[in-house]
């Protein structure tokens, strides 16, 4: 248990051990200022004594010299600091004085309130069609031969793209020497419709050697590949510019401008193209998103006709 006699003998105890390591530490420095420690360094009351007690005072400066730089004077003329004129963007304040900005919803960037708002170029480029490819080769008629054998079967197809007709076409024998396609087999195909009327479809299997697959094609209507996409886009300054897309991610170069196909909508003849390019060199580019949909056809109006009134007598 502490007592106040015990706390006092320990501030005794302390202050005389204090004292009596200042008294060796003072003789010690008196005698020999060898026997001073290390740790202690000496009152330097000059330059001179500091050298010799602190030998990295005279040592050189180490490192790589500051290059000098020539004040700056004001009768140089100098213009580093651009006037409203000069400056074409009018990013232009005064000291103290924020710039006005408003959002160009064209640009998507923040511009100067005070500088005129300039267009931008057209998007470039126009949807002319999105479909399914089709296959050009269109059965139009048969007829049985002369014989009334099936092979003797005599066939008319046309080539839609074209506007090209093969009449009297057999089977196994090819179109023509320069077109590698040959019909295989025909059948006729009973059908009812949705109203429950039957109707006949006459169909023809081919080989064809440039495709490098068997397809059957009918009297109805040409046949669709329905797994694949054509996508006929056209520049909008010089229609003769066109590509054949077929596919998102599909892209192609014009006026130093990226076009890529974000999406594409058969249904309602519409496909999503994103455009890339530097309208502003200062800004660098950017990406303007754009649907493109297939014009619709001009109706032909045709002029109403009017009953003419006979002439009274």
């Amino acid at each position: 248990m502490n007592t106040p006699r015990k706390d006092f003998i320990f501030i005794i105890s302390a202050g005389v051990l204090l004292t009596l390591a200042v008294t060796v530490a003072c003789l010690l420095d008196g005698i020999s200022p060898e026997l001073t420690p290390k740790w202690i360094k000496p009152i330097v009351l000059d330059e001179q004594a500091a050298g010799v007690e602190i030998p990295q005072l005279l040592a050189s400066p180490k490192g790589i010299e500051y290059p000098a730089t020539p004040r700056a004077s004001l009768l140089d003329n100098i213009k580093d600091w651009l006037s409203l004129e000069e400056n074409e963007d009018s990013w232009d304040y005064d000291l103290f004085t924020t710039i006005d900005v408003v959002w160009d919803p064209a640009t998507k960037d923040y511009v100067p309130s005070r500088r005129k708002i300039e267009p931008l170029p057209p998007f470039g480029v126009a949807l002319v069609n999105a479909e399914h490819p089709k296959y050009p080769y269109v059965l139009r008629s048969t007829m049985a031969g002369r014989s009334g054998k099936e092979e003797d079967r005599e066939f008319s197809i046309e080539n839609i793209a074209t506007k090209e007709y093969f009449d009297r076409c057999k089977i196994k024998k090819p179109l023509s020497a320069t077109v590698p396609i040959t019909p295989l087999s025909y059948k006729s195909v009973k059908e009812k419709d949705a109203e429950g009327f039957t109707s006949t479809r006459n169909v023809l299997r081919l080989d064809d050697k440039q495709l490098g697959q068997v397809v059957e094609i009918d009297d109805i209507k040409p046949l669709e590949f329905p797994n694949k996409t054509d996508l006929y886009l056209a520049s909008t300054s010089d229609p003769a510019d066109t590509w054949v897309l077929h596919a998102v991610g599909d892209k192609f170069t014009y006026k130093g401008a990226l076009y890529v196909v974000k999406g594409i909508d058969l249904d309602a003849k519409t496909v999503t193209v994103d455009k890339t390019f530097t309208p502003n060199p200062k800004k660098g580019k950017k990406t303007f998103t754009e649907a493109l949909t297939v014009a619709a056809p001009i109706p032909v109006v045709k002029p109403i006709s009017t009953s003419k009134t006979p002439l009274k007598k």
